[in-house]
Formats: structure tokens, C-alpha cells, sequence
């Protein structure tokens, strides 16, 4: 899937992910579970726990209803919300069009 950029409608979610965060050499140095904030058609917003490094790519397995949706992504901002929070912004840079559609079936305004 081709992205568009920064500007997708972002919709508020409440779902859980299950995250890889790797460093440049591709090793694995973070991984988790954390609930998501909100997404669009190219990106995703997490709470975490843990900071993460802008620039790292990142593997993202979500629910969405019945459905398990997998994407890659790159974190492209941090920013710490509390003493123990971080609001987390990811752009996808793979995101299957079946996936997207099983997003759809849960928030159909992604397709708009």
C-alpha cells in the first residue's frame, strides 16, 4: 500500500498491540504489549511504558475485533506524558491492503 503522508484522519482506537522494536544492527531491544491511542491509513499512536528511539523500525501485531493485523513502522516521535507514560507516534511503512481492510471492519472511517 502507498501512503499518502501525515494529514490521514487520525480515528480514536483502544486496542492492544504487541510490539518488536529493533536498533539499527536489527536486533530485537524492546518488546511488549501496550494499548493504542489512535490510528489512520498511516500511522498509528501507543502508550508506553518504555521510551522508544525516534528512527527505530518497529513490528506491530494489533487486534482489531476477530482480526490480527500485522505492519512495520518507524517510530517517528516520543514524548513523555507522565512519570511512567510515553505517547508513542509510529508511521507504517508496510501495511497490507487486507490488513487495512480488516481495519475497516472495525473503523470504517479509515477508508475516507
Amino acid at each position: 500500500m502507498d501512503f499518502v503522508g501525515r494529514g490521514a484522519k487520525r480515528l480514536e482506537t483502544e486496542n492492544l498491540l504487541a510490539f518488536k522494536l529493533f536498533d539499527a544492527q536489527k536486533r530485537i531491544v524492546l518488546q511488549g504489549v501496550v494499548k493504542t491511542i489512535d490510528i489512520s491509513r498511516t500511522g498509528i499512536s501507543i502508550d508506553s511504558f518504555d521510551p522508544m528511539e525516534v528512527g527505530s523500525p518497529i513490528e506491530l501485531t494489533i487486534g482489531f475485533g476477530e482480526n490480527v493485523v500485522k505492519a512495520k513502522g518507524t517510530v517517528k516521535n516520543c514524548v513523555k506524558r507522565s512519570r511512567k507514560t510515553y505517547h508513542v507516534g509510529i508511521e507504517f511503512e508496510y501495511l497490507s491492503d487486507e490488513d487495512l481492510n480488516k481495519i475497516a471492519m472495525v473503523y470504517p472511517e479509515i477508508l475516507k
